[in-house]
């Protein structure tokens, strides 16, 4: 039980100082919770990092639990991440979103400046010429590798429509703590590559083969997400899209970005008895391209 003691005692010391509490965007291009490492006050702006940019495109890294630009179902949240990079620019000189990601979940987005640039970079999504990795944390032990291929329906359409996910297991644990009708607790670290960006998919998808991501409060085990939070002090959902390649609107190279998992991950991956190779989870940020 050292292990979860000294994640628990992390988790103890980051509390003094942070808050514990891919589709196309459909843009009006209109202005319209908290995460590790933003402030204190529940009505502080979250914090975010821009990975890259220049006059064709900006890289940003999102937090858990913040838009990326405010609709009709979340209009009551005070901040979304499209008006916080715009804060400062004139009206203009506005960036859009190229395409979303799930509030709850944290990773790589990209953002444009209307016309080519952005149409361009729309385009390689459409076109599924964009490469993403996700990294997620699902309850159970995963298959070594697998392809899920079950349709799901759109954010606008329910009839269903194809739907594929890779994934490869990086490594597996067992925690001598029981957790429901178990007497331990598994859990896998997962690499996922989505074929295609629908609705909830890869949220989806690990709920359909009986591995749901933890921290996920609309299709996750409220069991183990409680367990998590108590022993590791990360109660966001563990889902982050760290890396995504992409043609640039330029034309001329390919822009690869990594983006690193958030603090929270952190004493999860280092404190906890893991067996595999978490070498290719991103610890840190970088740009290539």
């Amino acid at each position: 039980m050292l292990f979860i003691e000294r994640t628990r005692i992390r988790c103890f010391l980051l509390r003094g100082r942070v808050d514990l509490a891919c589709k196309l965007a459909d843009l009006d291009h209109s202005s319209t919770s908290p995460n590790l490492g933003q402030a204190e006050t529940p009505d502080a702006p979250p914090s975010f990092r821009v990975l890259h940019e220049d006059a064709h495109v900006c890289a940003v890294v999102k937090p858990n639990r913040l838009l990326v630009h405010r609709t009709d179902i979340d209009f009551h949240e005070p901040h979304n991440l499209r008006d916080l990079l715009n804060k400062t620019r004139k009206r203009d000189a506005w960036l859009q979103p190229v395409h979303r990601l799930d509030k709850p979940t944290s990773g790589i987005v990209l953002f444009a400046p209307p016309g080519d640039a952005l149409n361009a970079l729309k385009l390689e999504f459409v076109h599924r010429r964009t490469s993403k990795t996700y990294y997620a944390m699902v309850r159970g032990w995963t298959e070594d590798e697998g392809v899920v291929e079950k349709p799901l329906p759109t954010a606008h359409n329910p009839t269903p429509k194809e739907a594929q996910t890779h994934y490869r297991t990086l490594a597996r644990v067992e925690l001598p703590h029981p957790v429901g009708p178990y007497e331990t607790a598994r859990y896998s670290v997962v690499e996922c590559r989505p074929s295609t960006g629908r609705f909830h998919q890869i949220r989806l998808h690990f709920r359909h083969l009986r591995h749901p991501i933890v921290g996920d409060s609309r299709y996750g085990d409220k069991k183990h997400n409680r367990f998590v939070a108590n022993h590791a002090g990360v109660d966001t959902l563990l889902l982050h899209a760290g890396r995504l390649a992409t043609g640039h609107p330029e034309g001329d190279r390919t822009l690869t970005l990594t983006a690193a998992v958030p603090e929270g991950w952190q004493a999860i991956l280092d404190d906890w008895p893991w067996e595999g190779d978490l070498s290719s989870v991103p610890r840190g940020d970088a740009v290539a391209g």
